[in-house]
């Protein structure tokens, strides 16, 4: 996944932090800072890492069947999400449309796991659908919180674990090439 996924991942898991905080704070509460920091320091870690790995070596790419993989996942989770909005909102329960949200997001980690490979999504995905099932049968708004909290600490780990292979994934160059 690389830089771009890890940055992908890190901002949407800021969008559940935030949306953890305001589901139990409220939207002026002055906790909605922590996860921007975190943001801007990891966005930061990571255009380091990327400008380091890419000046000095070749960053081993996705087959195009990975890439396909990723791009059928990301249009599956889109369509997902608004599909589970909307039966969230239908069903009379838009309390937990976060959770719903969290759900998809599992899900959308299990092909792609398949197709790059990175078994870590596996690990993701399966957290991830868990812990929104979880939520969405807790009480509101704990449950819908604990859901989007625990995409954030997935995301986030999932952003360090995909930096951290594209430095270990990197093929060293040689010389006279």
């Amino acid at each position: 996944m690389g830089f771009w996924g890890a940055m992908i991942m890190s901002f949407f898991g800021t969008f559940f932090a935030i949306a953890s905080i305001i589901q139990l704070e409220g939207a002026r509460s002055p906790y909605l800072v922590i996860p921007v920091v975190v943001f801007a320091a990891f966005a930061l870690y990571a255009r380091r890492v990327h400008r380091a790995v890419s000046s000095e070596r070749q960053v081993h790419q996705l087959t195009e069947r990975a890439q396909k993989v990723v791009r059928w996942a990301s249009i599956g989770e889109g369509v997902g999400i608004l599909i589970a909005i909307n039966v969230a909102n239908n069903l009379g329960h838009p309390e937990l449309k976060l959770a719903a949200v969290a759900l998809v997001v599992g899900l959308h980690f299990l092909p792609m796991a398949y197709g790059i490979p990175f078994w870590q999504f596996y690990v993701l995905g399966v957290a991830l659908i868990v812990t929104s099932i979880l939520g969405m049968y807790m009480a509101q708004p704990v449950g819908n919180a604990f859901a989007a909290l625990a995409a954030c600490v997935g995301l986030w780990a999932a952003a360090l674990l995909a930096m951290r292979r594209e430095v270990r994934g990197v093929l060293v160059v040689p010389a006279h090439s």
